[in-house]
């Protein structure tokens, strides 16, 4: 056997294949395609499967992109016949997920990371709904729960949304402008064409090759797009000793702050009357734009929003003590 092809733990060789079925949905056209990375997180894999197998809406495709895993990946996935999967070596996270957005079938495309989930059954259903209605949204998004790594539910992000919710759709942007939010990637839903055009590629800025989910969203906002909020608990994302933000925090950090320069420098252009803010919808059509004579209320909300909404004043002192403690020893 050579030694730079993967192998299952029996010791066969894994040669790059791709298994479909009809399952629990109708893959021929399917509306919703959740895309999930793999590598070698076999013991998370079937909680994952089934969480999205769960779902309410019956017409999706799950896509699993494994990386050529060597532990019990593939024979988890040979047991659901309705997973489309390919398991082959994968040069990067960003050609994983470019690879099954390639596969992708559906309207719309959820991300699933291998060792996240569902908590909300209804949860696909929903954006469906928002999406097919509202030509203007082109994104959906909730709330996100932490769990451990033996399965224990933990803290709900932005907790303080549940009574002060984030501005919808076209005011949502002065929020972003003022804190440079990025929504969680592990439960959107999001149109195909949009994702597909947008979603970073080789030749996009290096940054955004390390951090993908962060060159997606400025390009998103900055482009134009709008969101909607729906304020339920739509997913879990788990914690363990050998996630990819933990191994990688050395090059995904200075990601992050590149992601937050460009948010301040696209801030600066647009109050400054340099550059033009224009409003699409679903179909990449210009629907609106924020002129000059709007750009005074747009610094007056971005501020409110800096001020009202800082997490400064929204945690209590232990919360924030533990925050600056985890900053010192980090």
């Amino acid at each position: 056997m050579l030694a730079n092809k993967p192998h299952n733990i029996d010791g066969e060789e894994l040669m790059p294949q791709t298994a479909t079925g009809d399952g629990v949905s109708d893959v021929a056209h399917p509306v919703v395609s959740v895309v999930t990375p793999s590598l070698n997180h076999g013991r998370f894999l079937r909680q994952t499967i089934e969480s999205v197998a769960s779902q309410t809406l019956g017409n999706f495709e799950h896509i699993v992109i494994d990386g050529g895993s060597t532990d019990e990946t593939v024979s988890i996935l040979r047991q659901y016949p309705h997973v489309r999967w390919v398991s082959e070596k994968d040069d990067s996270l960003l050609a994983a997920y470019r690879k099954g957005f390639a596969m992708a079938r559906g309207q719309y495309v959820v991300q699933c990371c291998v060792s996240d989930g569902f908590l909300d059954r209804t949860w696909f259903q929903k954006c469906v709904e928002v999406l097919d209605k509202d030509d203007e949204v082109s994104l959906v998004w909730g709330f996100a729960q932490t769990m451990s790594e033996e399965g224990w539910l933990q803290n709900v992000s932005f907790q303080e949304f549940f009574n002060d919710p984030p501005p919808q759709k076209r005011e949502f942007l002065s929020f972003w402008l003022a804190n440079g939010m990025c929504l969680p990637e592990g439960n959107y839903c999001v149109r195909s064409e949009v994702l597909k055009r947008y979603f970073p590629n080789e030749q996009s800025e290096k940054h955004f090759q390390v951090q993908s989910h962060l060159g997606f969203m400025f390009e998103f906002m900055v482009r134009g797009y709008c969101s909607y909020f729906l304020p339920l608990v739509a997913n879990f994302g788990r914690t363990h000793h050998d996630q990819r933000s933990q191994r990688l925090r050395s090059i995904e950090k200075p990601a992050q702050a590149r992601y937050f320069e460009l948010v301040d420098n696209y801030r600066r252009e647009l109050l400054r009357g340099k550059t033009i803010h224009r409003f699409r919808n679903c179909r990449s059509e210009v629907v609106g734009e924020i002129g000059k004579n709007e750009l005074w209320s747009l610094r007056r909300k971005i501020w409110r929003h800096k001020i009202i909404r800082s997490r400064l004043l929204r945690r209590d002192p232990y919360t924030l003590a533990l925050k600056l403690w985890e900053r010192i020893k980090g």
